[in-house]
């Protein structure tokens, strides 16, 4: 990301160049002048550096330009206003949006397109006003995105299988919950690519469609008078669907039709905010629906997070002793035995007897391997390479129905989900760490909510 600097060096120093062309690499955002070229040019960098998010910030002498990068916030250029490039007012430009004094003092969203090199881009741009002039965040949606598989979410085969389980039903209601920004979108997407065939009538509901999906009918809801996902699902279901994706549930009436649709013969999907897959239950009875409409039409749930994902190229193992996690497995209240071998949690189960004493106990007590992040040209010296997900997958039993309807509380819940082998987002962040993928460190918050 330092070559953005360098680049941008060379652009102010070539300003009065008669020959200068537009900067290479950006075919569909044209323009011509310094303040076209420094922005193809933040857009360009942007995509090399596989960025989620550009944040255009006004300070008193300077704009500051920052990229998210899975997941990190990384401030990679400062634009002095004495440069007289106007980087706002052309993104606005480029969005169709009213760039004059009043307009700018009101939040403005908007959105354009752009080929990078081979591969298409949406760009979803967002405007702010602060005290010091308008600030803009730009979502960058890489249209291949929109076609991801859900072999390739990162989800382990065992919670893979039972999801596929879960959407291979022909009615019910189908939760993904997490934080803003965990890959929710993206997990709905992958069943949808899954699902999609000719003999289903598919339609979403989204505010706002990110990712557009060839043969899917995809629905943008703007709450413009009474338009809303409420009545824009009253219309879905005149429509005769077989599977509807509902962006997010949000409130009461909105989550009273998507249960009435489920149990009358549809597959819903929709997402949630919640901090484990049953907590998506209690966030459902929280908003007044009955617990009996909740067992009945609920299906199944998935909780997940992202994490960063350690680079391949430059990560490096480390060894951690079993007095150490055991001090680890009592702070956050977990078993020891996650994060240990498959061998040494044979040995300390019993189920090895045929071994050595000598050599069980060496087993026992040697130290557990894991990986830390350092950073090289691959990874632009970030020490990671993407991100992974974490994920817990419930399929509901009738054990838990029942639970739901005599109104348990949300950590019996979890004990009857754990006896029936279910594997919690603590788990999977475990496995995941023990697997390379992660650090210890970066899963931390995900073992503070103990799975």
């Amino acid at each position: 990301m330092k070559v953005i600097k360098e680049k941008y060096a060379q652009l102010i120093a070539a300003q009065n160049d008669p020959k200068r062309s537009s900067w290479a690499g950006v075919n569909s955002v044209t323009g011509a002048g310094l303040t076209s070229d420094a922005v193809n040019l933040i857009l360009a960098e942007a995509i090399a550096a596989r960025t989620s998010d550009i944040h255009i910030e006004p300070f008193q002498d300077m704009m500051r330009i920052r990229f998210r990068v899975d997941g990190i916030l990384y401030e990679v250029l400062n634009v002095p206003h004495a440069h007289n490039v106007n980087i706002v007012a052309r993104i606005k430009v480029l969005c169709n949006l009213p760039t004059d004094a009043i307009a700018s003092r009101k939040p403005m969203d908007g959105r354009f397109s752009a080929k990078i090199g081979k591969d298409e881009f949406d760009f979803r741009v967002a405007t702010f006003p602060t005290l010091l002039g308008e600030k803009i965040a730009i979502r960058v949606l890489s249209k291949k995105h929109g076609q991801v598989n859900l072999n390739g979410i990162g989800m382990n085969p065992e919670d893979l299988s039972k999801l596929e389980r879960i959407i291979g039903c022909d009615n019910g209601l189908l939760i993904v919950c997490g934080p803003t920004g965990s890959g929710k979108t993206t997990t709905l997407y992958s069943v949808l690519n899954y699902l999609h065939s000719p003999r289903l009538n598919i339609v979403t509901l989204e505010d706002p469609v990110e990712y557009q999906i060839y043969g899917i009918n995809q629905c943008d809801i703007r709450k413009k008078g009474d338009e809303s996902f409420a009545s824009g699902l009253k219309a879905v279901l005149r429509q005769d669907p077989d599977v509807i994706l509902i962006g997010e549930v949000r409130d009461l009436e909105t989550a009273e039709i998507a249960i009435r649709a489920s149990i009358t013969g549809h597959l819903v999907m929709t997402s949630i905010h919640a901090n484990s897959a049953l907590g998506t239950v209690v966030r459902l009875v929280n908003m007044g629906l009955e617990r009996y409409m909740v067992s009945y039409a609920v299906i199944g749930a998935v909780a997940q997070r992202l994490v960063p994902q350690l680079c391949e190229k430059c990560r490096s193992p480390y060894s951690i002793e079993t007095s150490t996690l055991r001090a680890l497995c009592e702070q956050f209240d977990l078993d020891l035995n996650l994060f240990l071998p498959a061998a040494q949690t044979a040995v300390r189960e019993g189920k090895m007897r045929e071994v050595g004493q000598a050599y069980a106990e060496a087993i026992a007590a040697s130290t557990a391997t894991f990986y830390k992040k350092n950073g090289c040209e691959h990874c632009n010296g970030t020490g990671y390479m993407g991100r992974v997900g974490i994920f817990e997958v419930i399929m509901f039993s009738e054990e838990l129905r029942d639970a739901i309807v005599r109104g348990v509380s949300l950590t019996d819940l979890e004990e009857i989900a754990r006896k029936k082998g279910n594997r919690s987002l603590a788990m999977d962040a475990i496995e995941k760490a023990k697997l390379g993928l992660v650090t210890i460190d970066d899963i931390y918050p995900i073992l503070l909510e103990k799975g």
